[in-house]
């Protein structure tokens, strides 16, 4: 079926998408949670560092109704999904941001005393990455590759013409996200760039400062155009490089190379010294229990 083919019986499909009701379900539990907990630390969210998203997506709305009313359910479930994930990250930004003034334990002691335990002692893996600089530099360059490929897979997952595959993915990477979010509410940690013998970089600098400010009580207003990724552990980035290469797999000419990339980004979390061992495999896990979750909720819906 062309892509671009009307067909007015199926314009619906889109709307009725059990997994789509799941991820606007999330959505909205994801910003009453983090919302909430800005309320009860006193603290406030900058509504004008969110124009551009808001923006985004009251500006695709009307042309996803007339996709869904014209039957062009592929276009229509690519503009449904590239909302959704500029919604849910609005919101995950907020619930990060909101949970860290809980200012639980920190985890770093056991989270080194298990990379110690499976013989992984990072200060030596960023001393060898460095003193390689081409493969330095490619996996510098591949960390960062997870927005350009969660990009790509929203379009070839989307112009696929199949509502499970991109509203599973985006599926996916929330419940990806709300796992390490709630892990990291429960086992925060500075990372391994504070508390090892190598130098932070500036962004690592950044994120202790947004990190303790926040444990610290003195991080009082949240703005979208200021954010850290502030999860180590799990490693969000190595479930997300995970997640698109799952996500890539049925597509010949992609999955292979698509999978050489995401291991890269996953050997980047150690090599630029952004996350413990520990961290990855904690990522790892996660990935496998959101794609078993979505796996399980696909079953019974088709039942």
């Amino acid at each position: 079926m062309s892509i671009f083919t009307t067909h007015p019986a199926q314009a619906d499909r889109l709307i009725t998408c059990p997994v789509l009701q799941v991820n606007l379900l999330l959505i909205t539990g994801t910003g009453i949670a983090g919302f909430s907990l800005l309320l009860l630390h006193g603290m406030h969210f900058d509504a004008a560092s969110a124009i551009t998203a808001i923006a985004t997506i009251v500006l695709l709305t009307p042309f996803s109704i007339v996709f869904q009313q014209r039957g062009i359910t592929a276009f229509a479930g690519l503009l449904t999904g590239f909302q959704c994930m500029v919604a849910f990250n609005v919101c995950l930004s907020v619930l990060t941001y909101a949970c860290t003034p809980l200012a639980a334990p920190l985890a770093d002691g056991w989270l080194m005393r298990v990379d110690e335990a499976l013989g992984i002692h990072l200060p030596a893996i960023v001393a060898w990455a460095q003193q390689h600089p081409a493969l330095y530099t490619v996996l510098n360059l591949a960390y960062p590759s997870v927005m350009f490929s969660t990009l790509l897979a929203m379009v070839v997952l989307g112009l696929n013409d199949d509502r499970w595959k991109l509203q599973s993915f985006v599926l996916h990477f929330m419940i990806s996200g709300l796992l390490t979010t709630l892990f990291f509410c429960l086992f925060p940690a500075e990372g391994p760039f504070a508390v090892y013998d190598y130098p932070a970089r500036p962004d690592q600098q950044r994120f202790l400062t947004h990190f303790h400010g926040l444990r610290n009580g003195q991080f009082p207003v949240v703005s979208l155009t200021n954010v850290e990724g502030l999860i180590t552990f799990p490693s969000f980035h190595t479930s997300w490089a995970l997640l698109l290469a799952w996500g890539f797999r049925h597509h010949r000419w992609l999955r292979v190379p698509m999978l050489l990339l995401n291991l890269t980004v996953v050997a980047s979390t150690l090599t630029t010294g952004w996350h413990y061992g520990s961290d990855v495999l904690g990522g790892l896990l996660v990935a496998a229990l959101s794609i078993a979750v979505t796996e399980q909720l696909r079953k019974r819906i088709e039942q």
